[in-house]
């Protein structure tokens, strides 16, 4: 089964069903005011970070310690925020901080970005904006293994 297989398997393809539906995770998911984390474990050297609901203020900070705890679990991650609903300029800092950690541990990383993201990132930061794709498919091309 490809990695896209195994991803199609876990959560549905729409967006919207994405939401109503339960996160499944090998690594426990975590949930804050207005939104949730989950990450799994889709290939021995990659791990997918599945994230709901709001990125605000509220919650950037618990996003930010989530994706740096599951840094030093792979060498590949792809941040999936195809289900976020509101994205506040709270979570560029995430992204910041996220790349130059990646970077010192040499992971590679990818966005899969939704619409409230990519508006956000289109006007603010050029360089989180480059590391963002718009299906799942590109994300995981983002993160391929280098031959």
């Amino acid at each position: 089964m490809t990695v896209p297989q195994r991803i199609a398997a876990q959560v549905d393809s729409g967006p919207s069903a994405w939401s109503a539906q339960p996160i499944r995770s090998d690594i426990p998911a975590e949930r804050v005011v207005g939104a949730e984390f989950s990450a799994q474990r889709i290939e021995p050297d990659l791990v997918w970070i599945d994230v709901r609901g709001e990125i605000d203020i509220r919650n950037a900070h618990a996003l930010h310690a989530f994706t740096h705890r599951q840094l030093g679990e792979s060498i590949r991650m792809v941040v999936d925020l195809g289900a976020v609903e509101f994205f506040g300029a709270a979570g560029l800092s995430v992204f910041d901080d996220l790349d130059e950690r990646a970077r010192a541990l040499n992971v590679r990383w990818a966005l899969l970005s939704g619409r409230p993201v990519e508006r956000l990132l289109r006007v603010a930061d050029a360089a989180i904006a480059a590391k963002a794709c718009r299906t799942r498919e590109a994300a995981l091309a983002a993160v391929a293994p280098v031959k």
